[in-house]
């Protein structure tokens, strides 16, 4: 993190970050300081529109871009800036300090206790999908949604809120494929075609719905696993991961993996069709090295023990 401070420092033009590694193999991405500066201006002008943020708290990885940001967002905007080794089980006492933004991962998040999440002004969540919470936070709490080519989020959603509004000058598109495509500053004003799914509301609006290459046809039926996880996360302690193995009926049937010891499992809230046919315990669910599971390699391992 230092030498990121010092390159900023520097007047250095271009940083380098490594996308998650979540979808495929990890690949460098240059990453200009105009870009960095746009990214953490629409940010703020959404978060914090009267700058009030004066304290930000890095509990992530700042070799990858979400912890990246929160490093760059306080030397953009002169933000004190206490730092504390990621773990996902944060160990911290508030005290009287005011910390009032933090980046968390999901898990981050869903394991600490409500009274230090009101703590903060600000909680942004990201890098892998979040359940619409109806809990009533002291904090702003939001979703984020956004990759390493688009310099961290480029929308946010309130966490009791299905849906994802743009930051900045980001309108949103849907391709021949209907997958979501994104332009604005932050993509010179080129459209960026990514692999997600969304239901798009308006040219800077959308309901997010998974990735197009994780969905698994099931006898015909599209099941989008991150959706399906998005749904049941809230019963587990640890990691889950709906994977799949062939069936001779369906193609596929698609499988719950959890990391934890045997449970009682409500699929009530699924839709139809889409309850998993199977459920492992005590599975190993890989992880990138910023947190994010790693679905590839998850699922060759789980296959090879089937």
């Amino acid at each position: 993190m230092l030498r990121l401070i010092q390159s900023w420092h520097s007047s250095v033009q271009n940083f380098s970050h490594h996308t998650s590694g979540s979808t495929g193999r990890p690949k460098k991405i240059e990453i200009s300081r105009d870009k960095i500066e746009i990214s953490a201006s629409a940010t703020m002008a959404a978060i914090d529109p009267l700058g009030s943020i004066k304290h930000s708290f890095l509990c992530l990885n700042p070799l990858f871009i979400g912890g990246a940001m929160v490093v760059y967002r306080a030397l953009i905007f002169d933000h004190d800036l206490t730092l504390l080794e990621p773990a996902n089980e944060l160990q911290f006492q508030l005290d009287d300090q005011p910390f009032d933004l933090v980046s968390l991962a999901p898990l981050q998040f869903y394991k600490l206790p409500k009274k230090q999440i009101d703590a903060f002004k600000v909680v942004l969540i990201g890098g892998a999908p979040m359940a619409v919470l109806d809990t009533p936070y002291e904090s702003k709490v939001f979703s984020t949604f956004g990759m390493t080519e688009t310099v961290s989020h480029i929308a946010l959603r309130e966490i009791a809120s299905e849906i994802f509004e743009t930051t900045g000058d980001t309108i949103i598109g849907l391709t021949d494929d209907q997958t979501l495509k994104i332009k604005g500053s932050i993509t010179d004003h080129k459209w960026l075609k990514t692999n997600d799914i969304v239901d798009m509301i308006d040219a800077r609006s959308f309901k997010w719905i998974g990735r197009a290459d994780f969905i698994i046809n099931s006898g015909g039926i599209k099941i989008n696993p991150e959706y399906v996880e998005k749904l049941l996360k809230e019963q587990f302690d640890g990691d889950i991961m709906i994977a799949y193995l062939p069936d001779k009926n369906l193609g596929k049937k698609a499988v719950l993996l959890s990391d934890g010891n045997t449970q009682n499992v409500n699929f009530s809230t699924l839709p139809k069709y889409h309850k998993p046919k199977d459920v492992f315990f005590n599975q190993v669910i890989f992880k990138t090295e910023n947190g994010k599971i790693d679905r590839l390699k998850t699922q060759s391992q789980f296959e090879k023990t089937q």
